[in-house]
């Protein structure tokens, strides 16, 4: 439970080995910088020039963007597939690497596919608006305005079919049906012009929505064409730029090959851009540059080691934290306990003068997860494939950290599972110790020892707090209060020896006395009694664990329908083995996430609520080290 000590490390050194030192830093990782009070050391700060590296980046990411279309898109090939590595003399080289005619290229390949495929949408919309008029047997040059006729192409709702019919017996009105829709019918329809305005109204009242021609299709149209002439060169004209779309394509795909150096070149600018725009935090003069950060202590001779080919024109000073500064927080726990800290930088890293808190809180997250899973089979199969990922995958970082914390918690799932569960829904009563179905209440006292234990422990924890703050009456008293009131009231209850009920009161008075912090009497009293009035939020929490049980219980009950249904289905002729399989495999997979997940919030959430909150208070920075970032490669 342990916080890694930080320095203040402090460089003056002469401007010209400025990029050269920040370059170390950033490829060494062990600086977190911070900006330099340049007003205190009357030095002057500069906004750096990064907005070309911006948009050469931009470029970059666009054309990854395009070239990402022909990556094997194969699940195992891309869950396992290992990034481009490149090294500091790798990196040096591939500045000099000229992509601008490969980014020209894939720029104006994909401006090309983009105005094809624009133009190809265009046309199958014109298509679909004469596929219903692919039956007028008139050429469309014919169909031009005269001075004595009005010659409309429209459609109609079908509803209005007859009351049109009657519109036409009735009237100078002459009419051929094209095509006939599930809802709509359409016509093409002439009548004089000198009753246009009348006809118009009628028309617009049987709801008739005139359809025209595009510029574009009497463009194509010959002197003699049809609606299907005009299809048939659109179709054509479709079928020739798909032509083209092809191969743009395989041009495009010939610049894959660029794909790999491309991405070096992306994450080596990357860095130089941050490079650049950290010299922002430091102060400088024209001879001159000073920069400030936190380190690691045991790191500050590294540094020192790492730096020294410029020792000639530079100054290193080191120093504690000043009690004003808020130094970030570097969490070193032992290896194995390491993934926990997840779990903890979930809720926040501890502030300045409080302890980590993930070594008294892995032991009971590692025994919760499994309590609430309680499933062997499924702890074995997420242990088991984490450990692979591991193995293949080869992951950093989080990643890494959160593989190995499930490969743990699928450990204490097969553990637990196998002395409370089962496997696969299938209990092997030999390896029993406890059946949750059979006996709950026995879970039940189970979980509530266990939560009884770990709230104990925390409020055990806040006395330790306590003392470090030189709180030394409140912490032996009060909190000493709790720690002897609270077991003593159990055992007293159990067992009504009166050893353990003076004991008790012990504890209650140690509390009613020490709790309040006011100097009079009276008020000292009445606050005590207040905060003894606390037992009730210890009953609460204790009482919280009882979530253990539940979630243990639902798992093992789920997994044994799925179980169940399966044998039911067996029965079935011919399919039912293959039911079974699908059931079997679907039911307990899907069981698993959730039992999984479920476990993992519920233990979390213990832990915050029930036990951080006795003890712990977060709120701490964490340490960014000014270090290279990468998004498609590993820097070695």
């Amino acid at each position: 439970m342990a916080i890694a000590e930080v320095q203040k490390v402090q460089i003056l050194a002469h401007a010209g080995v400025k990029m050269k030192v920040l370059s170390t830093l950033q490829d060494e990782g062990l600086v977190q910088l911070e900006r330099a009070n340049c007003e205190e050391l009357d030095l002057e700060s500069s906004l750096p020039e990064v907005s070309h590296l911006e948009h050469r980046l931009y470029r970059l990411s666009y054309a990854l963007g395009y070239l990402s279309r022909w990556e094997e898109r194969g699940f195992a090939k891309k869950l396992f597939a290992q990034k481009p590595q490149i090294n500091r003399q790798k990196r040096e080289e591939i500045l000099d690497f000229d992509c601008l005619p490969i980014l020209d290229k894939i720029e104006k390949l994909e401006a090309e596919e983009n105005e094809l495929l624009s133009e190809i949408k265009f046309l199958e919309k014109e298509e679909e608006f004469l596929s219903p008029l692919e039956g007028l047997e008139l050429p469309l040059k014919s169909l031009k305005l005269n001075d004595s006729t009005e010659i409309l192409l429209g459609s109609l709702p079908l509803s209005q079919e007859e009351a049109f019919k009657e519109l036409a017996e009735k009237e100078a009105i002459w009419f051929e049906v094209i095509n006939r829709g599930k809802r709509t019918l359409y016509i093409f329809l002439i009548y004089y012009k000198r009753e246009k305005d009348y006809f118009e109204q009628i028309l617009k009242d049987l709801n008739f929505i005139q359809l025209y021609f595009t510029e574009n299709m009497l463009n194509m149209a010959d002197e003699n064409d049809k609606v299907r002439n005009i299809m048939e060169k659109i179709q054509g004209e479709i079928e020739e730029k798909g032509k083209r779309l092809e191969k743009l394509e395989r041009e495009g795909q010939n610049l894959f090959a660029h794909r790999e150096k491309l991405m070096l070149l992306h994450d080596v600018l990357l860095n130089e851009k941050e490079k650049i725009f950290s010299s922002s935090l430091l102060g400088e003069t024209e001879s001159v540059f000073f920069m400030e950060g936190w380190i690691r202590s045991s790191n500050a001779e590294k540094l020192k080691s790492k730096l020294r080919p410029y020792s000639d024109e530079m100054e290193i000073y080191s120093r504690d934290p000043l009690p004003e500064e808020e130094p970030p927080v570097i969490l070193e726990n032992p290896k194995s306990w390491k993934p926990f800290e997840l779990v903890t930088k979930l809720y926040g890293l501890p502030q300045r003068g409080f302890s980590d808190p993930t070594l008294p809180m892995a032991p009971f997250f590692f025994l919760f997860v499994g309590l609430c899973v309680s499933e062997a089979g499924y702890g074995l199969l997420v242990g088991l494939l984490s450990l692979l990922f591991i193995k293949f995958a080869k992951p950093k970082g989080a990643l890494l950290q959160f593989l190995k914390l499930f490969t743990l918690l699928g450990i204490s799932t097969t553990i637990l599972g196998a002395l409370i569960g089962g496997w696969f829904g299938f209990p092997i009563r030999s390896l029993m110790v406890l059946d949750p179905l059979q006996d709950p209440v026995s879970f039940l006292i189970l979980a509530l020892a266990l939560g009884f234990v770990q709230v104990w422990f925390g409020t055990f924890l806040n006395m330790i707090n306590g003392i470090k703050k030189k709180l030394y009456l409140e912490s032996i008293f009060a909190r000493g209060g709790w720690l002897l009131l609270l077991p003593s009231l159990v055992v007293y209850l159990i067992t009504k020896q009166s050893i353990w009920g003076i004991l008790s009161l012990v504890g209650a008075a140690g509390i009613i006395f020490f709790a309040s912090p006011s100097r009079n009497l009276f008020a000292r009293f009445f606050g005590g009694l207040y905060s003894l009035y606390g037992i009730s939020r210890y009953l609460a929490d204790v009482l919280s664990y009882s979530r253990l049980l539940a979630l243990g219980l639902a798992t093992s009950v789920i997994a044994m329908v799925v179980n169940t249904i399966c044998q039911t289905v067996l029965g079935i002729p011919w399919v039912g083995w293959l039911l079974a399989a699908l059931i079997f495999i679907g039911g307990h997979l899907f069981n698993l996430c959730i039992s999984f997940l479920g476990g993992f919030v519920h233990s979390m959430r213990l832990q915050f609520v029930e036990f951080f909150s006795k003890f712990y208070e977060s709120g701490g920075k964490p340490f960014r080290p000014f270090e290279l970032e990468s998004k498609f490669v590993e820097f070695v």
